[in-house]
């Protein structure tokens, strides 16, 4: 992983796939063994993640520059919620990429994936913006869940967010989402990254929990008994 990673973060507008294989190889670490472990394999790669960072917000005009700069932060993010680095999301241009995303059409899956990564920053309205449906509810109805509904889910965060509802309000489509996972990852409707903004924007983002707990808490939620 560590010549792999230094290779794609040192040039973050190569293609998408590697990006994307590189932040959900970390995504799974997290999630499949633990914080810990995750750590361990992302410290090597922490001096490279604001430049490259930078990198993607210099091509962000350019080539699918908006794909690539979110598979970049997404890497970040990982390795936020493992411990590995700190700060370095809400540092980085991320809002500034979510509403140039939100003015121009994309495809759902990128849209929804940034839609969370809004919640994560705090932006419940840039949420509902990306990802569709209109203006958020002004109240939210405690206990629902959404299946399959990605959408669904990433305005039900939102609202919480912006209502200041409580986790326990939201638990049920937390824990719909986590066992919808599985199959929306082999209609390939989701990824392990997109699990880990998921798992940032309702612990961290609607629980209050610090960023660093985000991993730990997912992997006790997901691993065997």
């Amino acid at each position: 992983m560590k010549r792999f990673g230094a290779m794609a973060l040192a040039k973050p507008n190569t293609p998408v796939t590697h990006l994307r294989t590189l932040a959900d190889v970390l995504a799974s670490l997290v999630v499949l063994t633990g914080a810990e472990e995750a750590r361990a394999a992302a410290e090597p790669l922490m001096s490279l993640c604001a430049p490259a960072l930078g990198q993607a917000g210099r091509t962000f005009d350019s080539l699918d520059p908006p794909r690539v700069a979110i598979q970049v932060l997404s890497f970040v993010n990982a390795a936020e919620v493992c411990g590995a680095a700190r700060g370095l999301v809400e540092a980085s241009p991320a809002k500034a990429w979510l509403e140039a995303i939100a003015a121009k059409k994309r495809d759902d899956l990128l849209l929804y994936r940034c839609g969370l990564v809004a919640v994560c920053l705090g932006e419940p309205e840039l949420a509902a913006k990306l990802v569709g449906g209109g203006k958020l509810p002004a109240t939210l109805a405690p206990g629902e869940s959404f299946g399959f509904n990605v959408q669904g889910f990433v305005r039900y965060l939102a609202t919480a967010m912006n209502v200041g509802a409580d986790s326990e309000a939201v638990r049920p489509a937390w824990e719909s989402f986590v066992e919808g996972f599985p199959k929306n990852k082999a209609a390939e409707r989701a990824s392990w990254s997109d699990l880990l903004w998921a798992a940032r924007a309702y612990f961290a983002g609607v629980g209050g929990r610090p960023v660093a707990r985000v991993g730990e808490s997912l992997h006790a939620r997901v691993k065997p008994v």
